[in-house]
């Protein structure tokens, strides 16, 4: 049997999140192509020369660095000559996918893997290989919400990359306004990490789980936000709620790990190191409070709900699954301890409802992919 190729720009080895978008995302093209075997060729777009084997010249770009003048302009010119070789991992694939995470955010256009990735590599075998760009999400400082992509340059990049692919789907009405105003007709779907876990069986839900991060997110966005004030928030919450719950710290990281032991050292603290772990951590779960947005959506997809407290624009994804999304300054105690309470007392509800929204999303998704692949 021929084994089919799919191409994968993903991050790896980073963050837990990406691998939940990863995953629902195998997910949905292993059930697309049921029947046939499949081959994934992920390459780390925060690595962008990875998508080149070992061998390729385009790694002589690597002793540009030992020149005393002129470094960048020769890096970037032997880039661009090697680039037309082609010989790339994905110049053998069946289908490109570029996998959810944020794809719209300040001077977008200026990432590491914009050119090497898009313009050089996926732009080039756009014409004769499929290409999809799923679960786009916007980034974007909550304060400063744009209604259209700026500067032009980003503007630029989005119609390119919007124009190299046959579907572009969206997780947050924020992407597709911004995608819109450049012209790009894209699909709005929760995103594909929302699809990474099946509801066991048979679970006995056991903690209320806080994700913590300080200030409520990855980035202050110069938005004026005092850490010290969303600790508080947390303490109150946690000295609250361990009143009539087992509480769980759920972390991402080494950090996260250390910051929730210092908060609350008698509690347990979980870091998973895989979506496996993570998976059966979360099961364990009736409810949670999150500032990473992943851990919302994974566990939305297992039919548990959440809040969610960030600093940008991501809330927006968590938001389109229809659970509460804080920004973290108006995120107070008295706000938060209230809906927590609404929430635990509908449990069963939020579950049933989570779970058939997941089921019509992933309908939504196949749906999309036929339209896009039908001569695939």
């Amino acid at each position: 049997m021929t084994v089919m190729k799919i191409g994968l720009i993903t991050t790896l080895d980073t963050n837990i999140g990406d691998d939940f978008i990863r995953d629902g995302i195998r997910g949905l093209l292993s059930e697309r192509y049921r029947g046939r075997t499949i081959e994934f060729v992920s390459v780390n777009k925060h690595s962008p020369f990875t998508v080149y084997p070992p061998w390729h010249p385009v790694h002589v770009r690597n002793l540009a660095g030992l020149l005393p003048l002129g470094r960048d302009r020769v890096r970037s010119a032997i880039e661009r000559v090697c680039s037309r070789i082609g010989e790339t991992r994905f110049d053998s694939c069946d289908l490109i996918v570029q996998c959810g995470a944020p794809v719209f955010w300040p001077e977008c256009s200026a990432s590491e893997w914009a050119v090497p990735l898009w313009h050089q590599v996926v732009g080039r075998l756009s014409s004769r290989i499929p290409v999809l760009n799923l679960a786009a999400g916007s980034c974007y400082p909550w304060e400063r919400q744009p209604v259209k992509l700026e500067p032009e340059a980003d503007a630029k990049y989005v119609r390119d990359i919007l124009g190299y692919c046959r579907l572009t789907t969206v997780r947050d009405p924020l992407a597709e306004r911004l995608c819109k105003s450049v012209g790009g007709d894209v699909v709005r779907l929760p995103c594909s990490a929302f699809l990474a876990f099946e509801p066991p069986a048979a679970r006995e839900p056991e903690y209320v789980l806080v994700n913590y991060m300080p200030g409520g997110g990855h980035y202050e966005w110069d938005q004026g936000i005092d850490p010290s004030i969303w600790e508080g928030t947390v303490r109150r919450l946690v000295a609250e709620l361990r009143k009539s719950e087992k509480v769980a710290f759920l972390c991402h990281d080494d950090r996260e790990l250390a910051l929730a032991r210092a908060l609350a050292p008698d509690l347990p603290a979980f870091l998973p190191r895989n979506s496996v772990e993570y998976g059966a951590c979360i099961a364990r779960a009736k409810f949670a409070l999150c500032n990473r947005m992943h851990a919302s959506v994974a566990m939305a997809g297992m039919g548990i709900p959440s809040i969610a407290v960030c600093t940008d624009t991501r809330l927006l994804m968590v938001a389109e699954l229809g659970l509460p999304a804080y920004y973290v300054k108006d995120a107070t105690p008295d706000l938060l301890l209230e809906r927590t309470g609404q929430m635990l007392r509908t449990l069963d509800d939020e579950r049933e409802r989570l779970l058939t929204l997941q089921a019509q999303t992933r309908q939504g998704y196949l749906a999309a992919l036929d339209g896009a692949l039908s001569a695939s």
